[in-house]
């Protein structure tokens, strides 16, 4: 008997232990469904806040230059400069619609550099309108912060850069290609010397660059080809309101460009100016890529500029219609020890190098030559012809510093000089040592 009672008392027992179990197991998975519920509620608060509400994030880059040459025969500035000290800002509205603006104050003046809104609302696209860089010049578009030199090749002296208009932009999985249709820069209509004073159209222009991959095997392994045309017309011209309209308009086309040196010494070596202008073409053609540490990049840009017809008479008149051509090409190679540098297929442009967390290094090369000279039998245009060999030594302390080394020699030919003021010999080979502190974040 009792053998018999001993289980019985613990199956008495455990009856009510397992209800109990069972009871808390219920509470448990009730409070639980209540906390994923509550979860899910907050997620979905936070995407419906995403597709209509605005979000911002502001960031910012300072530039500090230095450069000192030696061997010139002009009189050519050492000294400091900050070379840009901008705040900029890109916002969202909704899911669709985004926007940047970028204000540069290193002038001791507020100079608005990009200014745009965009729609992303269908697949792989972009449309913007405002003012951004036209699509025309592959290290034109690339960042100031992401560029190999302190400054950029000879090729940044013509490109469009920035310009008010409006531009559609799609992009697939080794392609991207942009158009743009723009008129003139912001700064070129809403400074004092550029108001109307005589009635003068303002210039336009259109753009278009196409870009593939032809290799891709990741974005640190790549090989990038790229074609670009753009198409203006000049801008207005407010020099005099004394003249009638059609006297004073010059249509004046300036191709003059420093030594790829930065502003501190303001004196241009190659100063093509055509007037009497039409309209001028530009054609580019692009190769680059990345392959681990080793990175190259490589432009040819030729410009045609096409004459008005004929103004006053005699040899002046059949000189005044006189079409030029000219052209430029670099190329450069890059290699980056302890950091890697990528390659962004949907803008077809390198990103900036990522150091690792001890920082990396970055040797750099690049030649260059620009040519102003169109010798024509009437109208001979003497710009200047002018070639570069450059060296450079770069240190990334982290994501958001760098600092830079450039060394460049300039070969000037005798077409290539500066204005008097700063001596106006020609024939003036040189180099320069160009020094940078870069801060982004």
């Amino acid at each position: 008997m009792k053998a018999l009672l001993s289980p019985l008392a613990l199956a008495l027992m455990a009856g009510p232990l397992f209800a109990q179990t069972s009871a808390d197991t219920d509470q448990r998975l009730s409070d639980l469904e209540k906390k994923i519920e509550k979860l899910t509620k907050l997620e979905t608060r936070k995407d419906d806040a995403k597709d209509s509400g605005f979000t911002v994030k502001f960031g910012g880059r300072f530039h500090l230059d230095s450069v000192f040459f030696n061997g010139n025969e002009n009189r050519l500035a050492n000294g400091t400069q900050l070379r840009r000290a901008r705040i900029s800002f890109k916002a969202t509205f909704g899911k669709n619609w985004l926007g940047e603006g970028d204000y540069d104050f290193a002038d001791s003046t507020a100079s608005i550099k990009d200014m745009w809104i965009g729609y992303q609302g269908f697949k792989n696209t972009l449309i913007q309108v405002g003012q951004f860089k036209a699509p025309f010049g592959f290290d034109t578009l690339s960042s100031s912060n992401a560029i190999w030199f302190t400054e950029r090749s000879y090729s940044d002296v013509w490109t469009p850069d920035r310009h008010v208009g409006v531009a559609y932009q799609t992009w697939g999985e080794r392609w991207q290609t942009k158009l743009n249709f723009f008129g003139q820069a912001i700064d070129d209509t809403n400074n004092a010397g550029s108001l109307d004073a005589n009635g003068s159209d303002q210039g336009w222009g259109y753009a278009g660059r196409f870009t593939f991959a032809p290799v891709l095997v990741s974005e640190t392994k790549a090989v990038h080809l790229g074609v670009a045309t753009t198409y203006r017309k000049p801008n207005a011209d407010y020099s005099t309101t004394t003249l009638t309209p059609l006297a004073s308009l010059q249509y004046v086309v300036d191709l003059s460009g420093r030594p790829e040196a930065g502003k501190i010494s303001k004196a241009k070596f190659l100063n093509a100016k055509i007037s009497n202008v039409d309209n001028w073409k530009q054609y580019g053609a692009e190769l680059a890529g990345v392959w681990g540490p080793f990175s190259w990049q490589g432009e040819y840009q030729q410009t045609k500029v096409y004459r008005r017809a004929a103004v006053g008479t005699g040899a002046a008149a059949l000189a005044s219609v006189v079409d030029h051509s000219f052209a430029t090409y670099y190329g450069q190679v890059s290699w980056v020890f302890g950091g890697q540098r990528t390659y962004e297929v949907s803008d077809g442009l390198f990103g900036k190098v990522v150091p690792s967390k001890n920082g990396a290094w970055e040797v750099v090369a690049r030649y260059s030559k620009m040519d102003q000279d169109d010798l024509t039998a009437l109208d001979a245009v003497k710009g200047g012809v002018a070639k570069n060999m450059s060296l450079g030594l770069t240190y990334y302390m982290n994501k958001n510093i760098r600092w830079m080394m450039d060394y460049t020699k300039v070969d000037n030919n005798e077409n290539a000089k500066p204005k008097g003021v700063y001596g106006g010999i020609v024939n003036d080979d040189f180099a320069f040592t160009s020094l940078r502190l870069q801060v982004n974040f």
